[in-house]
């Protein structure tokens, strides 16, 4: 999907994971540590809290051109899942039970502080290179 109006690139799948984390380079095992641990946290942050728009309907004209989207009203993945009848009365408990034990406002906290652990390595690691 091209960015309208714009003449910026394609956006892609991880363009959110690197708002999040920045561009560096990341080599080290507690670098790759840290990632993980905010990619978990970040997952968990998305699938609880964060709602989203699911696409219902497109109106097309005689051309075929989309003219109209529709959409559901915004859900949460967690809440799509706990309406799905495919999904089964076992899992749906194991979702509530890890959902109550969330706090949205700890998990960011969490993964701020995560994100500048990550950050002073990278500043540590541009210092000594600076150095030599």
């Amino acid at each position: 999907m091209w960015n309208r109006g714009t003449a910026s690139r394609q956006i892609k799948k991880g363009d959110k994971v690197r708002k999040l984390v920045g561009y560096f380079r990341y080599e080290s095992k507690e670098e790759v540590s840290l990632l993980n641990e905010i990619y978990s946290k970040a997952d968990l942050l998305d699938n609880f809290f964060i709602p989203n728009f699911k696409l219902k309907n497109k109106v097309k004209n005689d051309k075929g051109k989309t003219i109209k989207k529709e959409y559901e009203k915004p859900k949460t993945p967690y809440q799509r899942l706990l309406e799905s009848n495919t999904v089964s009365e076992k899992t749906k408990s194991q979702l509530k039970k890890t959902y109550k034990s969330l706090n949205m406002v700890k998990l960011r906290k969490e993964i701020n502080l995560l994100v500048d652990k990550l950050y002073n390595i990278q500043l540590t690691k541009s210092k000594s290179s600076s150095k030599i």
